[in-house]
């Protein structure tokens, strides 16, 4: 091995150029500074927006609360008032039946106080002709029933009879009259039907 020569200090390898060693960090530091206040500052708008729009929506939700609460009311002010008109007009129904009722009441007054004879009975018969007038003015109609087919929505069969003559499910006899108002049966005619 040979002993390695001595550079003089002209040979030796130049010493690299000392420059000014500068510090990343402050650079650094001030681009993360930069980019922390970039962030806050997105983060502060980001906030307002959502601040606001909550408070857009609370004042929606508001509003909206508001609308149910007069729509409830306005409902049950509607309700009241169409109970109110029901019964105004029920009892004016009624008051109009009852009106239309009243010459026939007065006039069977009036036969209580006339003579028994043939001219009693005329007047009695004058008298339900009358009131039935104004039943029929009011709606209501007799249920046929005597010689009809026996109908089950109409009739009430209380008795069945072997008839000769008559078609079987005949209504032979009407013990009581049905009547009717409109379609609605009030009450079905009390028959006797054959077999």
């Amino acid at each position: 091995m040979e002993p390695k020569e001595k550079k003089t200090p002209a040979e030796q390898d130049p010493a690299p150029e000392e420059t000014p060693k500068q510090d990343p960090q402050p650079e650094a530091a001030d681009k993360s500074k930069k980019a922390k206040k970039e962030k806050a500052d997105k983060a502060d708008k980001a906030a307002e927006a959502f601040q606001a729009e909550l408070e857009k929506l609370q004042k929606d939700l508001e509003e909206t609360k508001d609308q149910y609460q007069r729509m409830l009311a306005e409902y049950a002010n509607y309700k009241r008032r169409t109970e109110q008109e029901k019964e105004q007009l029920g009892h004016f129904t009624r008051g109009e039946m009852l009106k239309a009722l009243l010459p026939s009441l007065d006039n069977l007054e009036r036969a209580v106080d006339a003579p028994a004879g043939e001219e009693y009975k005329k007047g009695v018969d004058m008298v339900i002709d009358q009131f039935r007038q104004a039943l029929k003015d009011m709606g209501l109609t007799e249920i046929p029933a005597e010689n009809q087919p026996f109908d089950p929505e109409v009739h009430h069969a209380v008795m069945r009879e072997d008839a000769d003559g008559v078609e079987p499910d005949t209504v032979t006899q009407v013990f009581q009259k049905g009547y009717k108002y409109g379609d609605k049966v009030l009450r079905p005619a009390m028959v006797k039907v054959a077999n």
